[in-house]
């Protein structure tokens, strides 16, 4: 009797790991699912040399835009040849599949960003790092474009990326998200 007490709970205990839970897009942690639609409402412009191109509140700011990058701002991401980045390019308005997205903490910066307030000091919340949120894309026509990266500056310990609204409202009209729907 305990032996089959024990292979019940042992069950139930691997079946409720397995669940899934509801997509919420208001939360730091939600990605765009794979199979999401990115479509590029506008043509984008790099400049030469530069493999990046800035949104930020709705506006296309190009390789060089400077942004707030305490606020969420997104950047379209190529992967190409350095003698095809000799030139200034454009990339057209387009559809991109998500393929796959998730989220990391970029130790970019040779050294950290320290807020400045009485305390600061390691592991109490005074170093700050981008979290960014990258979508891998997919596109027959335009295959160099291949991410589409969403992030704001904060504290690594408090794991607060961008959600997929924020992601949603940087983009604005440049760009739009169609998101499978959310299952309640």
């Amino acid at each position: 009797m305990t032996l089959q007490k024990y292979f019940c709970f042992l069950v139930l205990t691997i079946l409720a790991g397995c669940q899934t839970t509801p997509l919420d897009y208001d939360k730091a942690r939600s990605v765009p699912p794979p199979g999401t639609i990115v479509e590029l409402n506008q043509n984008l412009e790099f400049s030469r040399g530069v493999s990046r191109s800035y949104i930020q509140y709705g506006e296309a700011l190009g390789s060089h835009g400077r942004y707030n990058s305490y606020e969420p701002w997104c950047q379209f991401y190529l992967y190409e040849p350095q003698a095809v980045m000799k030139d200034p390019r454009t990339i057209e308005a387009d559809r991109f599949t998500v393929v796959k997205s998730y989220q990391n903490i970029s130790y970019v910066l040779n050294s950290p960003i320290k807020l400045a307030f009485i305390g600061a000091g390691f592991g109490d919340g005074g170093e700050v790092r981008p979290l960014v949120t990258t979508m891998i894309l997919h596109s027959e026509r335009q295959p160099q474009v291949r991410e589409l990266r969403c992030s704001k500056t904060d504290n690594p310990y408090h794991s607060n990326f961008v959600s997929v609204n924020q992601i949603i409202e940087a983009l604005g009209n440049v760009a739009t998200l169609h998101l499978p729907p959310i299952e309640k």
